[in-house]
């Protein structure tokens, strides 16, 4: 199946929303909560139609990761963070270390999978699935060597349930980064085909927001 710029912009729109909310939660202690159950619903989708599907089948859903990606891609722009910038990095960093470890990767699986179970009586957003996500991240991709070390206010950060907000989050961001692998997203696109993306940009959130 061939993928397009849409299909690699919409996932990639799904790692800079987990890197917007997480900067979000870090510094002000709370993030948009429609960006918050559209990243996390897409760690429940297993056998999506499309890239779009994963989200939602709505680009509206993906509006914060979207602008996002639009502002990386801009020449010159203020739009994002460092720090946000840095998580989005880090979380396709964070996709090609998990490529080489097939048995973690079976784990995360087999945990979503359980997690069927849990939204049979909560929704996404609930603190008992969010900790589920978190303790998933805590047990998998916190054992990498590289770890995303997350700034902010320390007030915000020490925050338990902001603490397991942001690793599921994470997590989120992570299923967006290798949903982006899949779709033919390479690294160098974000030096050489920034002009692609930031049109590519345009159009979903125009086709979204009707």
């Amino acid at each position: 199946m061939k993928h397009t710029i849409e299909d690699r912009t919409i996932a990639l729109a799904g790692v800079f929303q987990a890197a917007f909310m997480v900067d979000q939660i870090a510094n002000q202690g709370n993030c948009n909560s429609f960006s918050l159950e559209s990243s996390l619903k897409s760690l429940t989708v297993t056998n999506p139609e499309n890239t779009l599907s994963v989200f939602g089948s709505s680009a509206h859903n993906l509006r914060q990761g979207l602008h996002a990606q639009k502002e990386f891609m801009t020449p010159k722009s203020q739009g994002i963070t460092p720090n946000a910038l840095r998580y989005a990095i880090s979380l396709l960093h964070i996709e090609s270390r998990l490529r080489r470890e097939p048995e973690l990767l079976n784990v995360i699986a087999e945990r979503l999978d359980q997690l069927d179970k849990q939204l049979e009586h909560f929704d996404i957003t609930h603190e008992n699935i969010i900790k589920s996500l978190a303790d998933l991240y805590k047990d998998t991709i916190s054992t990498l060597k590289f770890r995303i070390q997350v700034n902010g206010n320390p007030t915000y950060l020490q925050n338990p349930t902001n603490a397991e907000k942001i690793r599921a989050i994470l997590l989120a961001g992570v299923r967006a980064a290798i949903l982006w692998r899949q779709v033919g997203g390479r690294r160098w696109h974000l030096i050489f085909s920034r002009k692609q993306y930031q049109q590519a940009c345009d159009r979903l959130m125009n086709s979204g927001y009707q």
